[in-house]
């Protein structure tokens, strides 16, 4: 009795064991083995549309095609740019929280401007200079990248690669994982101390081919006939800023334009589409060499392609420049997405696409068009500005800093002579309203009581972190931009500006078009969804249920 009570015993030990063997091998198969996040910097939803017939049939068209598509994805912040975007894409939460209001923001108490990942106590990993100083210190939230690492006790890998370092780190998050970025100086791909002690071999082996000089030997032409870009301005027009105020026209020969670089040649590469090239195949060799996708834990490949937005900068989003650059970033991703079905499978990886922030047409196109839009001279606003508080409460440097339609009044001179903080923000307001160009000046005070209305007021407010957002913002009226920034960069709360795509291909996901509004701080939520894992610490942002059916 004894023995059969023991067999039986042991069977139903095997047999416990091999289901409950079962069930972790189908919750495996339940999450995908490898993720790969795609961020455009400034890529307009409507560019999908507009170039559509020339894209080729791997690229965009076939993630949108066998994917589901949000049609409807907006940035709901305002001051969207690369570092605010890529913070709020892999955190799922507003940069009132995350704390990344922008690329670069003005200390109060450093007295200076400062940029959002630049870390004097961080080591350059792979380079002897200070370019890789800069760590994810000031992202007060973590990613979804540090819940994957965190949920797999440290086994599932987290890889960022970008052209520029601020991407690459606030897409990657806090935890030592593996952040990457293009060391303009030397020409190799680099780290920080924050994710590494050295760089692995495989990167090293990478950087030795030296295959930056090759690209420096290339012309950029463009890729199609003529007659195919009829939809964008003539080549040579004055709208264009060009590449060091002269070179504007096709075909753009990379050896007269580097002798006008003052040695920064490789910076060259981050302003033409070579910069996405080459970053496409960094991320191709990280996927064959760290083996991404190969084990039963779920990987994150982030890839931030940034040359599309300083492209639209220098020669305008309606640009031939922009197109043929669109053209040549759709063949890089059907190479990525090639790679990753070769050695991954897209059954086993989710892929998704999405941009940081649209841009706004050149003001001087738009009076072309006998459109509306124009030039704020900041310059001239500040300076009348200080006159205007002087008069009534004596001399002084009233305005401490300008940035990027945020001012900083002088605190310090204004407790001096015991005035209130409140009374002089209202008077700012109420005299920057009558400048060209301006729809509304908006008191720190009110956003920090919640006291915005509509139209913007989630907008503002989500942008609004009080340790570092000016004590008045400005929201221009549409199509204008400040006076001496590029002729793109607008940071507006209008569609053009905060309308982005946003499509998700592979793994489970269906075949389907979705029109209801989203934002892009679902993203890292929805992830957190399927792979079954906490959400970011910080995440506002909602499941996209769409994708679980």
């Amino acid at each position: 009795m004894r023995k059969k009570l023991k067999i039986a015993f042991t069977l139903l030990n095997f047999f416990g064991f091999f289901s409950l063997y079962n069930i972790e091998a189908q919750t495996s198969a339940d999450k995908p083995s490898l993720i790969v996040g795609i961020v455009v910097d400034g890529m307009k939803y409507d560019w999908i549309e507009r170039y559509w017939s020339l894209f080729s049939e791997g690229g965009f068209k076939k993630l949108i095609r066998q994917g589901t598509t949000y049609t409807d994805t907006s940035v709901p912040y305002l001051f969207a740019d690369l570092g605010s975007s890529c913070a709020s894409i892999s955190t799922g939460a507003p940069p009132a929280i995350h704390g990344i209001i922008g690329e670069n923001w003005y200390s109060r108490l450093r007295r200076e401007q400062v940029n959002c990942t630049k870390d004097f106590l961080a080591r350059s990993i792979g380079i002897n200079n200070n370019n890789g100083k800069h760590s994810a210190n000031q992202l007060l939230s973590n990613t979804i990248g540090d819940q994957i690492v965190l949920s797999s006790d440290y086994k599932g890998k987290v890889i960022s690669v970008s052209f520029r370092a601020e991407p690459s780190i606030l897409l990657e998050g806090h935890i030592p994982g593996s952040a990457y970025w293009f060391d303009v100086q030397s020409g190799n791909w680099i780290t920080s101390s924050q994710y590494a002690n050295t760089l692995p071999s495989w990167v090293t082996s990478f950087n030795s081919r030296n295959s930056v000089n090759e690209y420096l030997t290339r012309d950029w032409d463009l890729l199609l006939a003529d007659i195919l870009y009829s939809s964008c301005p003539p080549d040579d027009n004055d709208l264009e800023t060009g590449y060091f105020n002269q070179f504007k026209t096709f075909p753009f020969k990379l050896s007269r334009i580097r002798k006008e670089s003052l040695g920064q040649d490789n910076e060259i590469l981050g302003m033409m589409p070579f910069g996405n090239t080459l970053s496409t195949e960094f991320a191709s060799a990280a996927i064959i060499e760290e083996e991404l996708g190969k084990d039963d834990q779920t990987d994150l490949l982030w890839i931030c392609y940034s040359a599309i937005n300083q492209i639209t900068k220098l020669f305008g989003p309606d640009s031939r420049e922009v197109a043929d650059a669109l053209l040549r970033l759709d063949m890089d991703i059907q190479r990525l997405l090639y790679q990753i079905e070769e050695t991954v499978g897209k059954e086993k990886t989710l892929v998704f696409f999405t941009s940081t922030h649209g841009s706004c047409m050149d003001p001087d196109y738009s009076k072309a068009l006998n459109l509306p839009g124009g030039f704020f001279r900041y310059q001239n606003a500040v300076a009348l500005l200080n006159s205007y508080l002087s008069a009534i409460y004596g001399e002084g440097n009233w305005v401490e800093y300008y940035r990027l339609h945020q001012l900083y009044l002088n605190e310090t001179l204004i407790d001096q002579k015991n005035l209130s903080f409140t009374i002089i923000q209202d008077q700012a307001a109420r005299f920057l309203t009558h400048f060209d160009g301006v729809a509304r000046a908006i008191p720190a005070d009110r956003m920090l009581s919640g006291a915005v209305t509509s139209p913007w007021g989630n907008l503002v407010q989500n942008s609004y972190n009080p340790d570092r957002t000016g004590d008045l913002i400005l929201i221009l009226q549409p199509g204008w931009i400040e006076e001496e920034n590029t002729d793109s960069d607008s940071r507006s709360p209008y569609s053009y500006d905060t309308h982005v795509p946003l499509t998700w291909y592979g793994w489970k996901i269906p075949k389907q078009t979705i029109n209801r509004p989203v934002t892009v701080l679902d993203i890292a939520p929805t992830l957190s969804h399927l792979l079954n894992i906490s959400s970011p610490s910080g995440a506002t942002g909602k499941m996209l249920y769409d994708l679980n059916k």
